[in-house]
């Protein structure tokens, strides 16, 4: 991910705080920076956003790509080309920043412009001009957003992210909130990552975000691909070691940089539009829900609960298939109250539920149980969430699918997309534990399923709009 530099500089002379031809300001030669040609693109995409306004960039693709050096470049950038701004440098885990991206920070900012560095209570370092008047200074704070409530009573010109794929998506849509420093008028919002599913993925290749409404606000959003083959200043044949001590995915994500393969993914065979259910609701034997507690601070783990029902032998598609109709997944203060207001709305659409939650909260089993919730624990114990998994992975790869969604879920399809097993060597493989609450009660509700016990449920219409969120909305 570094750039080192080039042999033959390129005379540019752009105006004072804009990035001029071929990606280079002045400041660039004062530290000799020479940007490759996508982080030119990246200056570009800059340079074309409105001002004043907001730029939206990801900056993602392969290893090697110049993604951490572009990172630190624009750090430098803001906190220079515009006196007294606020930026900030962050990333999921604090070792993790201060190993790799403080490190290029450091290794390629003069010295000249650092007038002052700070470690407690918080990494930052303020920056001029020689030709700035006395007392005036620019911040680079970098802050590691594993906890990232605290963060909220900032302001920042610049908002620049490392890694985005392990960054959670509330951490990134509370800081665009907080890009409103006077010093800087065309704020900027950009993101490197390498090729994970997540936001990042959603926000800036599959252009999930509102682009239109976006533009009439004065915003823009673009994507800049990193390829080591765009990064002249890698050893010789970078690229061709990579490729063959790497194979299949891992190639295709971390070499080629494609958003498309999936190295990891743990629901491999979940494709949405194959298992979202559509038409109306065939007839159930039973409903069955799971539950995952979290925590009530706003970067807890999500309380999450899902609720399917299970056919009978009168659907079309045959006994024992499971539908999900239902969702919950939110964390912060009255957490648990929100939940059991959304079961009790749950039972007077759909009817009597039984529920599974995690062995290991039997505080909240005992307190949903003396609500006059019926609540079951989960098998728990070695090897339960590798068996709970591989309950979820056989109705999905059946032919045909023996578990759907209704198209009324909107974060279950998008977790079942990114989760992945952890990249670890020598243990047995098990999922990475981020995001993973609602797939986690997931889990736990097809173990239910796996304990028959058949009651009447409650009659519901047969339309594809009386289930799920709409459903909810409104008492029966």
């Amino acid at each position: 991910m570094t750039t080192t530099n080039h042999p033959n500089p390129h005379p540019s002379s752009p105006s004072e705080g804009e990035v001029g031809a071929e990606g280079r300001h002045p400041l660039h030669g004062l530290r000799s920076f020479f940007p490759t040609a996508r982080q030119r693109e990246l200056y570009d995409a800059l340079n074309l956003a409105p001002r004043p306004g907001l730029a939206l960039v990801g900056y993602g693709g392969a290893m090697g790509g110049g993604k951490t050096r572009a990172i630190v470049e624009l750090a430098i950038d803001a906190a220079l080309m515009h006196p007294g701004n606020n930026v900030l440098v962050a990333r999921d885990d604090f070792t993790n920043l201060s190993a790799t991206t403080m490190r290029e920070f450091f290794a390629v900012c003069p010295p000249e412009f650092i007038r002052r560095r700070q470690q407690q209570p918080t990494n930052l370092v303020q920056l001029a001009m020689p030709k700035w008047p006395p007392g005036q200074v620019s911040t680079v704070n970098f802050r590691h957003l594993s906890d990232w409530t605290g963060l909220g009573s900032q302001q920042y010109g610049a908002v620049l992210i490392d890694e985005a794929g392990e960054v959670a998506e509330e951490a990134a849509q509370m800081l665009l909130t907080r890009l409103r420093h006077p010093a800087q008028e065309q704020r900027w919002f950009v993101a490197a990552s390498n090729p994970w599913p997540g936001w990042f993925e959603r926000w800036f290749v599959r252009r999930e975000l509102d682009e239109q409404s976006l533009a009439l606000a004065e915003g823009r959003v673009v994507f800049v691909p990193a390829r080591i083959a765009d990064n002249p200043h890698l050893p010789p044949n970078y690229a061709e070691q990579q490729r063959a001590l790497h194979r299949g995915e891992w190639v295709e994500r971390f070499i080629e940089g494609s958003f498309d393969a999936f190295a990891g993914q743990v629901y491999a065979r979940f494709q949405p539009r194959l298992h979202r259910w559509s038409g109306p609701l065939p007839p159930f034997v039973r409903y069955a829900g799971g539950l995952d507690f979290g925590g009530p601070s706003e970067d807890a783990h999500y309380t999450a609960g899902i609720v399917a029902g299970i056919t009978d032998s009168r659907a079309a598609c045959g006994p024992n298939v499971l539908i999900r109709l239902d969702e919950f997944e939110e964390r912060g203060e009255g957490v648990i109250q929100r939940l059991e207001q959304w079961q009790r709305r749950c039972r007077q659409v759909f009817g009597r539920i039984r529920w599974c939650a995690d062995r290991s909260q039997g505080a909240w089993i005992d307190h949903q149980r003396r609500q006059g919730i019926d609540v079951v624990p989960s098998r728990g114990g070695d090897g339960s969430v590798a068996w709970g998994i591989s309950l979820v992975q056989d109705r999905l790869a059946a032919d045909p699918p023996r578990s759907f969604y209704a198209p009324t879920l909107e974060r279950f399809p998008e977790r079942m997309r990114e989760y992945r097993w952890a990249q670890e060597s020598g243990a047995s493989p098990r999922p990475v534990k981020k995001l993973d609450d609602l797939l986690d009660a997931d889990r736990y509700m097809h173990e239910l399923v796996q304990r028959p016990r058949v009651f009447r449920p409650r009659r519901i219409k047969n339309t594809p709009l009386q289930f799920g969120r709409a459903a909810l909305m409104t008492d029966p």
